[in-house]
C-alpha cells in the first residue's frame, strides 16, 4: 500500500475515531497504573512516555469530545437549551461519584474483602498510608456533609469529582468562544492557573483538589474545550505550511522529554528499567521545578501539548495500520471511556484482592506473574465493554 492509503479518512460523521482511540489508549495507561505491580506494561505507563500522566490526557481528551459534541448542538439549538445538557452531564458524573463512594462503604462490610486499596492511599516511598475514609467515631450530619461535598471517596476516581466541577465550568466557557471569544477564555484560563500557583487555593473543598486542584487542572481542560469546538479552523490550519513546523518541533519536545523521563531516579521502577545519564538531583531538581503533576509544572502541560499533538499526527498519517493492530481494544474502550473508568476501580479493587500490591526497591518484582495480572485487568475492561455489561445502569 502506499502511504497515503494509510491516512485517517475524513467522514461526515460527528465522531473522530482518532480521539476514541487516544481516550482507549488513556485507559490502558491508568489501568496499569492503578493496579500498582510492575510489569511489562509500565514500560509504557508510570511517566515513561515523557512527563505525562493519564489523568492529564483524560481531561484534556474529555474537554476535547465536549467542545465537539456541544459546539455543535449550540450551533443547531439554543444556547440555553445546550447549557442545560451540560449541566445535566454535570449532575450525572455527581451521581456516578456519590455511587461510587456508597459502593465501597457497602463493600467494606463484605466478609474476607479488602477494600484497603481503594479506602486508603498509601505513598509508596515512605510507605505512609492516608484514610480516603475517616468516618470512625463520626456524627452522622458530619459523614453526610463529607459525602455531599465530594471530601471522601477512592484516590483511583478523583479526577471523577474534577470533572463535575469542569462540566459546570464548561457553560460559561461555551458561552463565550459561541460569541467569538475563545481568546478571552484563554488568557482567563491562565491567569486563574497564575493566580492558583501564586496562592493556592480549594475553592470546592472536594478530596479531588489535593491531587487535582480545579484552579489550576481547569487550564487544560479550557484548552482541550476550545480545541474541540475549533476543530474544524485547526483541521484547515493542519494542511498550511506552518503547521509542519509545529509538527516539527512537537515532535522534538516529544522525543526530548520522553528521554528525561527515561532517567527519573524512581526507586519504585527497576534499576534496568531507567537509564542513568542525567544525575538524580538533576533530574529532582528540574522536575520539582517545572514537571509537578499537581501543580501542572510549565514542562508538563508543554509535554502534554506535544505528546497529543504528536499522537493524533501519527493516527492521521498510519490510520489503518495502527487500526488494525490496536483499534480492536482502544476504539470500543475509548468510545465508552467513562463505563471503562469507572469499572476500572472495581478491577483494581479485585486484583488487590489476588496479588498484594506495592513496590519494594530492593527487590526485583516477578515480572511475568504482574504482566499477567495487567494483562488480564485489561482484557476485562475490553470484554466488559464488548458485551455492555451493566450499560442500562452506569453512564457511557
Amino acid at each position: 500500500m502506499r502511504l497515503a492509503d494509510w491516512r485517517y479518512s475524513d467522514t461526515d460523521s460527528s465522531r473522530d475515531l482518532r480521539f476514541d482511540f487516544l481516550r482507549g489508549a488513556v485507559m490502558l495507561v491508568m489501568i496499569v497504573v492503578h493496579i500498582e505491580v510492575f510489569s511489562l506494561f509500565d514500560f509504557i505507563a508510570w511517566e515513561r512516555a515523557g512527563v505525562v500522566s493519564g489523568a492529564e490526557g483524560f481531561v484534556i481528551l474529555s474537554g476535547v469530545v465536549v467542545g465537539m459534541v456541544y459546539g455543535r448542538k449550540i450551533a443547531q439549538i439554543p444556547f440555553g437549551e445546550s447549557a442545560l445538557k451540560v449541566l445535566a452531564r454535570a449532575a450525572q458524573l455527581y451521581r456516578v461519584n456519590l455511587a461510587i463512594i456508597g459502593s465501597i462503604l457497602l463493600l467494606r462490610y463484605l466478609p474476607g474483602f479488602d477494600t484497603t486499596q481503594v479506602a486508603t492511599f498509601t505513598d509508596r516511598v515512605s510507605g505512609r498510608a492516608y484514610p480516603l475514609f475517616p468516618f470512625a467515631g463520626m456524627r452522622t450530619e458530619d459523614f453526610v456533609t463529607q459525602v455531599v461535598y465530594l471530601r471522601v471517596g477512592p484516590h483511583q476516581t478523583q479526577v471523577l469529582g474534577l470533572y463535575v466541577y469542569l462540566m459546570i465550568l464548561a457553560v460559561p466557557a461555551l458561552y463565550l468562544m459561541a460569541r467569538g471569544r475563545t481568546a478571552l477564555l484563554l488568557v482567563a484560563s491562565w491567569a486563574t492557573y497564575a493566580l492558583q500557583a501564586l496562592l493556592p487555593t480549594r475553592p470546592t473543598t472536594a478530596q479531588f483538589e489535593f491531587a487535582f486542584p480545579l484552579l489550576t487542572w481547569q487550564l487544560l481542560f479550557m484548552h482541550g474545550l476550545a480545541v474541540g469546538f475549533h476543530r474544524d479552523a485547526l483541521a484547515a490550519f493542519s494542511k498550511r505550511p506552518a503547521a509542519k513546523w509545529l509538527i516539527g518541533a512537537a515532535i522534538a519536545i516529544t522525543l526530548a522529554l520522553a528521554f528525561f523521563a527515561q532517567n527519573t531516579p524512581n526507586v519504585l521502577i527497576p534499576s534496568y528499567a531507567r537509564l542513568h545519564l542525567i544525575p538524580a538531583a538533576t533530574y529532582r531538581r528540574i522536575y520539582r521545578a517545572f514537571c509537578q503533576k499537581s501543580t501542572l509544572g510549565l514542562l508538563r502541560i508543554l509535554d502534554d501539548a506535544a505528546l497529543l499533538t504528536v499522537a493524533y499526527t501519527t493516527l492521521t498519517v498510519f490510520w489503518k495500520p495502527l487500526k488494525r493492530a490496536f483499534g480492536w481494544y482502544f476504539i470500543p474502550i475509548g468510545q465508552s471511556s467513562l463505563y471503562a473508568f469507572i469499572m476500572h476501580l472495581y478491577i483494581a479493587l479485585l486484583a488487590s484482592n489476588v496479588v498484594q500490591f506495592g513496590f519494594d526497591a530492593n527487590s526485583s518484582p516477578p515480572l511475568l506473574r504482574n504482566t499477567l495480572v495487567h494483562a488480564a485487568a485489561l482484557a476485562t475492561a475490553w470484554l466488559l465493554v464488548r458485551y455492555r455489561v451493566l450499560y442500562r445502569w452506569i453512564p457511557r
